[in-house]
């Protein structure tokens, strides 16, 4: 049995509370803003709702005469004579055991199809995340994810942006969409970076399988282990897989952003996400050079002053921006300031 001890008793009270709650048939939106709201007040609630999530995950096969037993030994008391009072017996069960280390418990009912949740992070800034089952969301620099937990799988719409995803193993499949790529984990680590309809997966441990959102056949899907990347180009259509070392794929939680022959229409998106001042590509032919190299988001002036050195542009500075222009004659560009 797993131990998870908590020193804040009343805390474990409270999640194995909103974990009954969330069960209810009818389940009220007010209900479920309250929720989200006591999540994001306290990192400790997000936590102690995981451990509770995570026990119910454990044993949810647990045969009925065996989960009678918990109950009875851990929140004994008559006969329930209601659902609602069948419930409050549950969660007091399944506080004790997360309060108690017993690692055990019965996921009385599947979570309905509710939202977990929208987070999203600043400009140059990252935020952890912790989700109701123990998997967490690492985020970069202007991102925003959607977590839709139903009774048939957990499911995260990355609407923009980057993030590493660390999975609890549950029953339920975790399933990440990403624009034109659905990303099902088969128990792993995993980043995946979205510019548009630009989309890369890099697996850092374990496997993915990747395939296009709009079917679940087994058409276009291609599986990954560790030590790989899937890219899929919206322009062409394809996915092109490559070896990549895990440490250069989430090279930007390490403030750097890594870039191999990708467009450099998808590099400036990419870094405008970190940016001060956003970088503007004036004409689209530009956009369709490709680069190749490491961004450090500490000195990304630096980075685009010294474009003009390897391609055709020259860079004009203006007070709220960047901008990339074709360079037409022998002049540098203007050294951004």
């Amino acid at each position: 049995m797993t131990a998870m001890p908590s020193a804040d008793h009343s805390l474990e009270h409270r999640a194995a509370d909103w974990w009954v709650r969330l069960r209810a048939a009818d389940l009220p939106e007010r209900i479920l803003l309250e929720w989200s709201d006591w999540l994001e007040a306290d990192p400790r609630h997000a936590e102690a709702f995981a451990r509770v999530s995570a026990l119910a995950e454990e044993v949810g096969g647990m045969p009925p005469s065996m989960r009678e037993r918990f109950v009875q030994r851990y929140a004994p008391a008559a006969p329930p004579r209601s659902r609602h009072a069948r419930f409050v017996r549950v969660a007091a069960a399944l506080a004790a055991l997360v309060v108690l280390g017993a690692g055990a418990f019965l996921l009385w009912r599947p979570l309905p199809d509710v939202s977990a949740g929208h987070y999203a992070s600043e400009r140059a800034g990252h935020r952890d995340i912790a989700l109701p089952d123990g998997s967490r969301i690492e985020m970069g620099g202007a991102t925003s994810v959607t977590a839709r937990y139903g009774r048939d799988e957990r499911a995260i719409d990355l609407d923009a942006g980057e993030a590493f995803f660390q999975v609890t193993h549950a029953e339920r499949p975790f399933v990440v969409n990403a624009g034109p790529l659905r990303i099902r984990d088969l128990g792993t680590a995993f980043n995946v970076r979205r510019t548009g309809d630009r989309v890369t997966v890099a697996v850092t441990e374990g496997r993915v399988r990747v395939s296009p959102s709009a079917t679940h056949d087994e058409d276009g899907t291609v599986e990954l282990g560790a030590g790989r990347e899937v890219s899929f180009d919206p322009a062409t259509q394809a996915m092109r897989i490559v070896d990549v070392d895990p440490a250069t794929a989430t090279a930007w939680r390490a403030h750097r952003l890594a870039f191999v022959d990708e467009p450099l229409s998808s590099v400036v998106d990419n870094i405008n996400r970190y940016s001060a001042r956003p970088i503007h590509i004036a004409d689209p032919a530009l956009g369709r050079l490709t680069f190749t190299g490491t961004v450090q988001v500490d000195t990304i002036d630096s980075w685009v002053s010294a474009l003009p050195r390897v391609f055709p542009l020259r860079v004009d500075t203006y007070a709220d921006r960047l901008e990339l222009t074709r360079q037409t004659a022998m002049t540098r560009g203007t050294q951004p300031r």
